[in-house]
């Protein structure tokens, strides 16, 4: 193959001198086509930053970067690129007569490890210049063990738990099956394995002889461990030597964020004065533009990168929004940081390029979700030290009968998000407890398994945002919020699973205290049961327990219980998140649970009162008599029943707080005066 360094060795053969005007302009047209600049000037292309940041380290020239396999792309002026499109280093010249032509000179065959990108559309990794494309996915019989969860019980070990739910895996293998079946729609297939990736992936890879191994990066401290040790084995560590690819599922590359600390604070409050930045030396500047252009085609994700970051959510937002320019109002030179937008969606993969050959290979059968749940029902141990089995047996068996079979996930779930913003969107009432009537996005499962990436509904936002303007930005504000849980998970690395991961950055700028498990097993295993005698928490656990899901309303009355009114460790709660949740997302479980704990860089104290909440965000009592057997037979105007049942029903256990720590003011002040919680106009 031409290298693109040496450009002479692909230039047509200089031409006679003309006077001609044609020929002038097409001699001009194959010079700027060939040098990629708008210049007449026929000298030699001077390397770029990359090269000249390999040159300065001592390393071989950068590898071959993505190119697009649109034909339309191919034949456009590089010139218009967007900022983040990486250089096309193995593109072949071929110039015939007056015109050129772009033709791909590459025979680069992939492993492509499916991790939580589990589609074949706007999928980079599907692209990115490979010829061949094998797609492999893995269950790790680790994530459906026990494990220590790094909470003390009272003999001095640890709690145990685990990382796949019941419900999380029948939604995980409900998308891989869907994978394999739109990957033989293209004629291919899906490889899938059971055992530890980082023994499997390397076989596999040397077995089929690949030139590259690619995978989707993901949070979790074990996660990235188990990245960052196959890297070691590609690039230098192993038996089987490869280039690598990885890419992240957020909705701003970690690539096209600030790269250091002064531009973040410039960004996230640009109407404060901040200190002017000291200028750079040459072996700084070396570093940093070789740790960041020496391979675009690897994501940056380790906790170095993200140093300056904000701790607080607004400020990030405010640095990182994707839809709009940031400036710089206090720089001398108008200078104006920009993160770059949202990177433009991929294409269904070609046909083409999709392996369908698979000589001696044993595609093997995707694992049951009985199978997968067995070692949970094994088990002797209780989970968290309290959670009982009966509960452990009603997950498995809900999450059994909501399995979809046969069900096309990514062509579903991309319908539904068209049909939600079209239709529904603007209208939502999702503040609400029951969000059952299109009143949510319900994205949170296919985000969090990659059956949808955040770039598809961004861009299916920005196509009705026309029509509404303002009644639509919400989603792309959940996006912002999604990523900034992503990469403070990715900064935090352990830290994220400690009881304090951080001290808050502002007042009150201390730890919080919190109450041993030993001597409070009861009151967590009562909350985890659905028992606390609160209607709204207890019919939350409930659906909790039947679906996997629970609006965000009812998440945050839930966690406000645990951690404000029972003062116990908030990562008792994220880890039964964890075991419930089917659209369960490590960043986004534990950033909450530490967002609203009060434990992260934001320390605010958010307690929500959950009778006054059900009071104004359950207001017909619909959702707690939904969930609450016991509580069905209560009628529209029996309602007051329904907020406070212990004071109407001898047989409702007394709530596990007492019941006045869950009224606002004003609401027991009413109380008081009336007897009732609501104007008799409610219920008569």
């Amino acid at each position: 193959m031409l290298s693109r360094q040496n450009p002479s060795h692909f230039r047509p053969k200089s031409k006679p001198q003309t006077t001609s005007a044609a020929a002038a302009a097409d001699e001009r047209r194959r010079v700027s086509v060939d040098d990629d600049r708008p210049t007449t000037s026929r000298k030699a292309r001077p390397p770029c930053r990359a090269q000249r940041s390999a040159q300065l380290a001592g390393r071989p020239p950068p590898p071959p970067e993505d190119v697009h396999d649109d034909a339309r792309l191919l034949r456009s002026d590089f010139r218009t690129r967007a900022p983040h499109a990486p250089c096309p280093w193995h593109i072949n010249w071929f110039f015939i007569g007056p015109c050129c032509k772009l033709i791909i000179g590459n025979n680069m065959i992939r492993l492509l490890w499916h991790r939580r990108d589990l589609r074949i559309n706007d999928n980079e990794l599907y692209h990115a210049g490979a010829h061949k494309i094998y797609s492999v996915f893995v269950f790790d019989p680790s994530d459906y063990a026990l494990r220590p969860t790094g909470i003390s019980d009272a003999d001095g070990g640890q709690l145990l738990s685990i990382n796949h739910g019941p419900h999380f895996t029948r939604a995980l293998l409900d998308a891989v099956q869907s994978l394999r079946c739109n990957l033989k729609r293209l004629g291919g297939n899906l490889i899938v394995r059971t055992g530890d990736p980082v023994e499997i992936i390397p076989k596999l890879a040397q077995s089929l002889r690949v030139e590259e191994v690619a995978w989707c990066e993901i949070p979790g401290y074990f996660e990235y461990t188990q990245s960052e040790n196959l890297k070691k084995i590609f690039l230098g560590g192993g038996p089987y030597r490869c280039k690598v690819r990885t890419t992240c599922s957020s909705l701003v590359h970690p690539n096209d964020l600030p790269k250091d600390e002064f531009t973040w604070k410039r960004l996230s409050r640009p109407k404060e004065k901040q200190k002017k930045r000291k200028p750079k030396s040459e072996a700084d500047a070396s570093a940093e533009s070789s740790s960041h252009d020496f391979c675009s085609a690897v994501a940056h994700i380790s906790p170095s990168r993200f140093i300056g970051m904000p701790a607080i959510m607004g400020d990030f937002r405010r640095a990182a929004r994707p839809h709009a320019g940031n400036v710089d109002p206090h720089s001398e030179r108008d200078e104006t940081f920009r993160i770059a937008p949202v990177r433009a969606l991929y294409s269904k993969p070609n046909p083409i390029h999709i392996a369908q050959d698979f000589p001696d290979l044993d595609m093997q059968d995707i694992p049951s979700l009985e199978e997968l749940t067995q070692p949970l029902l094994d088990t002797n141990i209780p989970l968290l030290g309290c959670i009982p089995m009966k509960l452990i047996h009603k997950l498995i068996r809900s999450s059994s009968d909501m399995q979809k079979k046969n069900l096309n996930v990514e062509e579903h779930c991309m319908q539904h998000i068209q049909k939600f913003v079209k239709d529904n969107a603007a209208s939502a009432k999702r503040s609400l407890c029951d969000v059952s009537n299109s009143d949510s996005s319900k994205l949170s499962t296919p985000l969090a398994l990659g059956v949808l990436s955040p770039q598809q509904v961004y861009r299916c936002v920005k196509e009705h945002q026309s029509q509404q303007p303002e009644t639509l930005d919400w989603l792309i504000s959940h996006l912002e919020m999604r990523d900034f849980f992503l990469f403070d998970s990715f900064r935090s690395g352990r830290n994220a699973y400690r009881l304090h991961p951080r001290l808050p950055s502002h007042k009150p700028n201390s730890f919080r205290k919190w109450l041993p498990l030993s001597d409070n097993k009861d009151k967590f295993t009562q909350w985890a049961s659905g028992q606390t005698g609160l209607p709204l928490v207890d019919a939350g656990v409930n659906e909790l327990v039947s679906t996997g899901y629970i609006s965000n309303r009812v998440r945050q009355n839930m966690a406000s219980v645990l951690t404000k009114d029972l003062h116990l460790d908030w990562r008792l709660g994220a880890e039964f998140f964890q075991l419930c949740l089917e659209d369960h997302c490590v960043a986004a479980n534990f950033g909450n649970w530490i967002y609203f704990a009060g434990v992260g860089g934001d320390p605010k104290n958010r307690h929500f009162r959950t009778i006054s909440q059900a009071l104004r965000y359950d207001p017909d009592g619909r959702y707690v008599r939904k969930w609450i057997a016991s509580l069905k037979d209560c009628t529209e105007d029996s309602l007051e029943e329904v907020l406070r049942p212990w004071a109407f029903r001898k047989d409702w256990p007394s709530p596990i707080v007492p019941p006045e720590t869950q009224l606002t003011w004003q609401d027991r002040e009413w109380l008081e005066r009336s007897g009732r919680l609501r104007p008799k106009s409610h219920d008569e």
